[in-house]
């Protein structure tokens, strides 16, 4: 069902917003003028997508760098673990070490991608 979700000037070039369509949490992404509509969460290990960062047509999660396509949804680049430690760290920089090395095993999924329309000013996704 499409839905109204923005209108072209909530939405910069190079910007991100969440939005909600028939219950489906999607993350709206300006490329070049160009509107795509995502999942909202990352996936690697959820994060949401619109606290990340879009360079061109490449959506980068803010917590582990994983990369998507906005085009495609597709994965290009696995998640970066940002904390790397010495594997013999002590106390709460082992935890820290461990879970680095937990997240290396974590594979990241490509993420659904939606259809997005824009009818005058009005953007529509399609869920």
């Amino acid at each position: 069902m499409k839905t109204k979700v923005a209108t072209v000037d909530d939405l910069l070039p190079g910007g991100l917003m969440m939005v909600q369509v028939q219950g489906i949490e999607m993350v709206l992404c300006n490329f070049g003028g160009t509107y795509y509509a995502l999942e909202r969460r990352c996936g690697h290990m959820s994060a949401p997508l619109e606290q990340g960062t879009l360079n061109g047509y490449i959506l980068t999660c803010p917590m582990h760098s994983a990369q998507f396509s906005v085009l495609t949804g597709e994965s290009i680049n696995a998640a970066i673990p940002r904390n790397r430690l010495p594997p013999k760290a002590d106390g709460p920089a082992a935890v820290a070490s461990y879970l680095a090395r937990l997240m290396d095993k974590v594979k990241t999924l490509d993420v659904r991608t939606f259809p997005v329309t824009v009818e005058g000013t009005d953007i529509f996704v399609d869920a």
